[in-house]
C-alpha cells in the first residue's frame, strides 16, 4: 500500500464527523492570491459553505515554491478545519528540487481531484511548422535553436517539454521567466519560438493569428477545441495533465474525508461550477479519495525523468 493510501485508510471517529463543522473551515493555497489555483479555491469553498453551513475561507500561503503552505497544512491538527488545495506539482516536483521538512506523501491525505487541464504546444508562427510531427522534424534538424519559456524552474511550464523532449529525443533551450504573461508576451513577439502552458494560462491566445496550437497533451482532444490534435496521436504514450486538488491533514477522520468528497463530487457535476472552470480552461473533475491518490502515483515516475533531465533533482 502506497503512503497516500495509508494515510486514505487511516481515522475514523464518528462523533467528530457527527459534529464537524461546528465553525469556520481554512483552505490554504500555498500559492499567491489571484493565480488560478487561488480562484479554483475560491470557486468551491464558496460552494462548500453553502452546502456545509460553515464558512470555508481561503488563505493564500505562498512562498519557497508553494512549500511554505504545504508544511503549515502538513503541521495543522488533523480536525477537519485546515484543508489544502493545491496542484500535483507539490507531491510530484517540489520533493525532488529542495529539501523539505515534511513528506507530502505522508502527512496529507487526499479528498478529491477537482479540476484536470492538458498542455498546450504553442509556437510562433514564423516557425515553419504545422503540425507536431513538423515541428519534431523540424527541431531534429536545428539542434539548439528552439527555445522555450519557462515560468519558474520546475513547473510544468518547465517540465512537461522536458519530458517532450526525453520521450522524442531532442534538446530545447530554456528561457526562464517570472510568470506566464511575459513568457507569452515573447512568444507573440517571436522573441521565443515555444511555450508548453497549461491550458489555462494560453486559452486568451489559442485562436491568436500570431502563433498556432500544434498538440494538447492530455489523452483525448479537447471538447473546446476539438481542431486541436491530441499530442499522443503522433507521440503514442506521451500524455501528461496538470490537476488541483484537495486534501487534509494526515490522521484526519475518515468520515470527514467522505463527506468532504461527497461534496465536492457534487459541485463538480453543478453546471455553473463546469461553466465557470472552463471559464479558466479547465475541466471539471472529481475523484474518490483513492482516485487522487492513484494520480499522484501516476505522475511521479514521469515527472522525476523530467526533473532528471532537466537537471532539477536536489542531490
Amino acid at each position: 500500500m502506497t503512503a497516500c493510501a495509508i494515510a486514505v485508510a487511516v481515522g475514523c471517529h464518528p462523533a467528530a464527523a457527527q459534529e464537524w463543522p461546528s465553525r469556520y473551515v481554512k483552505v490554504v493555497v500555498p500559492y499567491g492570491a489571484g493565480g488560478i489555483s487561488d480562484v479554483i479555491g475560491r470557486i468551491t469553498a464558496e460552494r462548500l459553505s453553502k452546502k456545509f453551513g460553515q464558512s470555508f475561507v481561503v488563505e493564500a500561503r505562498p512562498g519557497a515554491n508553494g512549500a511554505i503552505g504545504t508544511e503549515y497544512v502538513a503541521r495543522s491538527p488533523a480536525d477537519g478545519y485546515t484543508l489544502y488545495e493545491a496542484g500535483g506539482a507539490q507531491f510530484s516536483v517540489v520533493p525532488l528540487m529542495q529539501k523539505l521538512s515534511y513528506d507530502p506523501l505522508k502527512d496529507l491525505t487526499p479528498i478529491s481531484m477537482i479540476t484536470s487541464n492538458g498542455m498546450a504546444l504553442v509556437v510562433n508562427r514564423s516557425l515553419p511548422v504545422k503540425n507536431v510531427q513538423e515541428f519534431i522534424d523540424y527541431a531534429r534538424a536545428n539542434p539548439g535553436k528552439i527555445n522555450y519559456g519557462s515560468v519558474g524552474r520546475g513547473a510544468s511550464s518547465s517540465l512537461v517539454p522536458a519530458a517532450f523532449a526525453l520521450k522524442v529525443g531532442l534538446k530545447f533551450v530554456e528561457v526562464p521567466y517570472t510568470g506566464a504573461p511575459s513568457a507569452i508576451t515573447d512568444l507573440l513577439s517571436g522573441n521565443i519560438q515555444m511555450f508548453f502552458g497549461n491550458v489555462s494560462d494560453v486559452v486568451s491566445i489559442m485562436r491568436s493569428d500570431k502563433v498556432r496550437v500544434l498538440g494538447i497533451s492530455t489523452e483525448k482532444r479537447l471538447a473546446e477545441f476539438p481542431d486541436v490534435p491530441a499530442m499522443a496521436e503522433t507521440v503514442p504514450g506521451f500524455v501528461v495533465t496538470a490537476w488541483n486538488g484537495y486534501f487534509a491533514p494526515a490522521g484526519t477522520p475518515r468520515p470527514i474525508i467522505e463527506r468532504l468528497s461527497k461534496a465536492l463530487g457534487e459541485i463538480g457535476r453543478e453546471p455553473e461550477v463546469i461553466q465557470a472552470m472552463a471559464k479558466l480552461g479547465v475541466d471539471s473533475v472529481t475523484t474518490t479519495p483513492e482516485g487522487l491518490a492513484a494520480a499522484i502515483q501516476t505522475d511521479l515516475p514521469i515527472y522525476h525523468a523530467a526533473a532528471e533531465a532537466a537537471g532539477l533533482i536536489k542531490k
